[in-house]
């Protein structure tokens, strides 16, 4: 998976190698595999958590876990809570939009304060393949039948080469840690 990881980035021009980028890990295995890849690789990175204070005592734990890479890994570790249920509230939006207005926000104004590049998001092939699903059931005309892109601005994709199972088969592979998010199931 890291030679493939390599080529995907090399091929779309996600990055150059001096870049410093921003890694949002949540905990789960598709960050945490991102995380892995890029340290692997060599690429200088930091890492940053949302806690978004949506599951309790769980969501706090995910931002130790977290934390506790980012001390293993020796790199720059951010996190923020949010009261997204409230920010929701006020805009009259879905919490996960609420959430997800939040967590860019903070990227940009990150990506700016500490004069980093980019900033990696670890969507994968199914992610991708559930977008174009999505815009499908709402009667998207041919411009929805696009998944994911690759880079959007400052973001970039770089698993997007990789099914959630072959991300999963890697963490078993290199017995990398992560954790389950209750909500998922």
């Amino acid at each position: 998976m890291l030679e493939k990881f390599l080529q995907f980035i090399k091929r779309e021009r996600l990055f150059i190698p001096a870049d410093k980028i921003l890694l949002p890990v949540s905990g789960g295995v598709d960050s945490t595999v991102m995380c892995e890849l890029f340290n692997q690789s060599g690429f200088k990175f930091g890492i940053v958590h949302c806690n978004f204070k949506l599951r309790g005592k769980e969501s706090d734990e995910d931002e130790k876990f977290v934390e506790a890479l980012a001390e293993k890994l020796k790199v720059q570790f951010h996190s923020k809570s949010f009261p997204s249920k409230q920010y929701a509230e006020e805009r009259k939006i879905s919490v996960q939009m609420a959430a997800r207005e939040l967590r860019y926000h903070w990227f940009q104004d990150l990506l700016e304060k500490e004069k980093l590049d980019k900033v990696a998001t670890a969507h994968h092939l199914n992610d991708s393949l559930e977008t174009v699903l999505l815009h499908v059931a709402h009667g998207t005309g041919l411009d929805g039948l696009e998944g994911i892109p690759v880079v959007h601005g400052k973001i970039i994709r770089p698993l997007l080469f990789a099914t959630r199972s072959e991300i999963e088969n890697y963490a078993a592979e290199m017995e990398i840690g992560w954790r389950e998010d209750a909500s998922n199931a």
